[in-house]
């Protein structure tokens, strides 16, 4: 594939490397020193990498929502503005319906509330799972990471995405134990696996749910 096709950028970096996004497009960072013959070379070495990268973006879904919809553990919830509501949010998980008298379609309300639901389910969440599972753990904190759903420091403190709220709870768990497995196995060796795997069966079905639908959240 010729690098007309890529997005080619010349910085002050060591190591040449190669990203392809999740609509498909193709960065290709080089050090400034880079002749053009050699970034050509760069392109056709890693090609089938990069048809396979597009290949596995390409199957991915976005879940649509309708105008006054939001996504929440994995289903479509329909928001209704409820001036009755006061300072309160009522969520239906059986009719799937959310009243508030907050604007839950504004981005930044949105989101702030997003993050509280979050911290409401996943924290205690965590705790219990580590109490079944027999793992301990520092604390449990939300955050607003870009691409990472989770992660464990080596003082075991674990970190999870505030998105999870949107995902299925069969992932939100496998999420969770992934980290809790990290407060013992900090790499991710074939004895994190067989561990993890022996703990979560259905972590397969959790991974292939986030392949398929990651984007959406």
């Amino acid at each position: 594939m010729s690098s007309k096709n890529y997005i080619i950028e010349k910085k002050d970096v060591k190591h040449a490397r190669i990203r392809v996004s999740e609509d498909g497009q193709v960065r290709v960072l080089v050090p400034t020193s880079f002749a053009d013959n050699e970034i050509e070379a760069l392109i056709t070495k890693k090609s089938k990498w990069v048809t396979k990268q597009q290949s596995f973006f390409s199957k991915k879904i976005q879940i649509e929502l309708g105008r006054n919809q939001l996504l929440m553990f994995g289903n479509r919830y329909s928001y209704f503005y409820d001036e009755t509501c006061s300072t309160k949010v009522i969520i239906d998980h059986e009719y799937k319906t959310i009243r508030a008298k907050k604007d839950l379609l504004d981005p930044v309300v949105q989101k702030k509330w997003y993050k509280a639901e979050a911290k409401k389910y996943l924290v205690p969440r965590t705790k219990e799972l580590a109490g079944r599972l027999n793992f301990t753990y520092k604390a449990v904190y939300i955050k607003d990471q870009k691409t990472k759903l989770g992660n464990c420091s080596s003082d075991k403190n674990i970190s999870l995405n505030w998105r999870l709220i949107k995902v299925p709870t069969l992932v939100s768990d496998y999420i969770i134990i992934h980290e809790l497995v990290h407060t013992k196995i900090m790499n991710h060796s074939a004895k994190f696996w067989t561990l993890l795997k022996s703990l979560y069966p259905d972590y397969k079905e959790a991974i292939n749910w986030l392949d398929k639908y990651g984007n959406s959240l």
